[in-house]
């Protein structure tokens, strides 16, 4: 099992800075985006003991996504790149949205087609993830979809339990519904409305409950931290979140971790 922590250019620092930041309370699996490619130079020398994900991009974060066709030129460059590189980063997967329409002359079926082409390329597995505008049902047959014309390349779902919170679903019965196609879990808490990001203990989702659900249930894939702390200030928050997970799933690292950070605290290093 891996628990780890989305890294991605934060308060003017690098994803190489925060990752070398992470490793030292013995963060080894995190999940990159495309903020990653400017600084891979200095990210990859990090990598020889550490396993990662990729988020694909997200027009919010991004400017782009893979199902836009005018964006062509930037997708190409992200498959190449990813493609190159992802041994060098030990990449176990890339995580990729279904499809919204961004207006109201677009097809979600021509979206959803052009993902699909983008996604065919990528010598990595791919898994999908359910978001807030997607309803239960029309996500499971677009899972069925990803299934059948991706094939061996599908490797199954990511579940972001805040996603589904804020759609008004029963998050553990989802999750249960779901659990045999689950292979990573995007956990964050949120606040009523937005899906914040929030530091674990700092919104309004059952965490620990959730998190002694998923363990009850023998979870042995990715659970990846997707919090966003207000500044590097709030380090402590996001150390803590993921001690939290490790208490529940790894208890003997969680153990040697809580004595390592008594006698030496994480610091950026210049």
């Amino acid at each position: 099992m891996q628990i780890g922590l989305t890294l991605s250019e934060f308060n003017g620092k690098k994803p190489s800075e925060l990752l070398a930041l992470v490793r030292q309370f013995g963060v080894n699996f995190v999940e990159f985006n495309p903020t990653v490619f400017g600084d891979l130079s200095n990210v990859i020398p990090h990598m020889t003991d550490v396993a990662s994900g990729f988020h694909l991009p997200l027009v919010a974060e991004h400017g782009y996504d893979f199902t836009q066709p005018d964006a062509k030129e930037k997708i190409d460059e992200a498959i190449y790149l990813i493609n190159q590189h992802r041994l060098d980063l030990n990449l176990l997967y890339c995580v990729a949205h279904p499809p919204e329409a961004k207006d109201d002359n677009e097809s979600i079926e021509e979206a959803l087609e052009f993902l699909l082409e983008n996604l065919v390329r990528l010598e990595a597995p791919v898994i999908l993830e359910n978001i807030e505008t997607w309803s239960q049902g029309d996500f499971d047959r677009l899972a069925k979809v990803f299934r059948s014309e991706l094939r061996k390349q599908s490797l199954g779902l990511c579940f972001d339990p805040a996603h589904a919170f804020l759609r008004g679903e029963n998050i553990f019965e989802r999750y249960s519904e779901i659990a045999q196609y689950v292979r990573c879990i995007h956990l964050s808490d949120c606040a009523k409305g937005h899906d914040a990001h929030l530091p674990l203990g700092q919104g309004e989702m059952p965490i620990s409950d959730f998190l002694r659900h998923v363990a009850k249930s023998g979870y042995d894939g990715i659970i990846n931290l997707e919090v966003v702390p207000s500044s590097l200030q709030e380090i402590k928050a996001v150390v803590s979140s993921y001690m939290q997970v490790l208490r529940v799933f790894k208890k003997v690292k969680y153990v040697s971790t809580a004595t390592k950070l008594l006698f030496s605290k994480p610091k950026l290093r210049h």
